[in-house]
């Protein structure tokens, strides 16, 4: 509450000072308010209950599985097909999905990215609304969210909060992590749900809290919306999981130029796109198209979301020289998918 009220308190200030037509601090609130509440209104018929259970066996055989996980998803087409967490349907012989007015479906999983902790599943269903995804520009700190799902088992919950960082990596959770994190309440339950803006638009999914207690402690993440469509686009299109991949060995280093911390390429791989393009073992990578990158992460992640056959332009430092390279990912089928309705 100290913040909110610290923050509409700045921004009460920062408006007058401009002429800005809500007068009072009350004004600015319910704007604010008001701006939440679109943005749930938008979501809402998009957000999934996904329930899990294993089939009845032994002299229990042919008998109504018992749904014990319970976790959230959310509609991305018309045509019923669903993005979650892998870990959400894990393990699961039967997956039930309820809708925001109670219908309920068995859903099939077509498809799974181990690597990023993505699935994507399919329900035979008419009258539904899929989400609207944000562009695949990355989220800014400081941006209102709302995340929203199934926590502890309650239905359409929403908590609001800011996006606390991007870039998060190195936290064990999947082998591409470049993850949103936000002080938005995440809880058990609420994996595979949408992270979104104030347009409702999805900008994540949510995957993971970082708690000694098991409840939200105000630090969650969340896998990037273009992670997200690059995944659940391919599976549905090709009914495989591609990645654009580009046959290099990365590491980080501080660089002397920059002064921070910068990533390099340690190897180039015969044959393979990077070498094509002409990438050797020492540049500095500055920018994969219009993201700037300074990691492995953040490089492994933008080269990841390229489309394979969609040419990108990487910029690069080599010795004291810039340059800019065209590379052409080529298809990297790190995931599983059953079949494609």
């Amino acid at each position: 509450m100290r913040v909110l009220a610290a923050s509409i308190a700045i921004a009460a200030a920062a408006t007058a000072a401009i002429g800005h037509p809500h007068d009072t601090p009350i004004d600015f609130a319910d704007s604010l308010s008001k701006a939440f509440q679109s943005a749930a209104t938008q979501i809402k018929p998009s957000v999934v209950r996904i329930g899990t259970g294993k089939a009845a066996t032994g002299r229990y055989r042919g008998m109504r599985p018992i749904i014990e996980g319970t976790g959230s998803g959310v509609l991305i087409s018309e045509e019923g097909h669903i993005a979650t967490n892998l870990h959400v349907i894990a393990g699961a012989d039967v997956i039930v999905v309820t809708l925001h007015d109670g219908r309920r479906y068995e859903a099939e999983a077509i498809g799974a990215d181990r690597d990023a902790d993505l699935a994507v599943l399919h329900i035979d269903a008419v009258d539904i609304t899929p989400a609207t995804f944000a562009g695949d520009a990355p989220a800014h700190v400081g941006q209102w969210v709302l995340a929203v799902g199934t926590p502890f088992g309650l239905s359409h919950s929403y908590s609001a909060g800011i996006i606390s960082a991007t870039g998060r990596s190195n936290l064990g959770l999947s082998a591409y992590e470049h993850l949103i994190q936000t002080d938005a309440a995440i809880n058990p339950g609420n994996s595979g749900g949408p992270l979104v803006d104030l347009h409702g638009h999805v900008v994540g999914l949510n995957t993971a809290i970082k708690t000694t207690t098991g409840a939200s402690a105000g630090v969650g993440f969340a896998i990037p919306v273009d992670m997200v469509r690059r995944v659940t686009e391919s599976v549905i299109a090709d009914g495989e999981v591609a990645k654009g991949f580009i046959g290099v060995t990365l590491g980080e280093r501080v660089d002397a130029v920059a002064g921070d911390t910068r990533c390099f390429i340690r190897a180039v791989s015969p044959g393979l796109p990077a070498d094509e393009a002409g990438l050797r073992a020492g540049d500095t990578i500055l920018a994969v198209g219009d993201r700037t990158v300074n990691s492995v992460s953040g490089v492994r992640h933008a080269i990841a979301v390229t489309p394979p056959g969609e040419t990108c332009q990487l910029q690069i430092r080599r010795e004291d020289r810039s340059y800019v390279l065209a590379v052409t990912p080529i298809a990297r089928r790190d995931g599983v998918a059953r079949h494609r309705p």
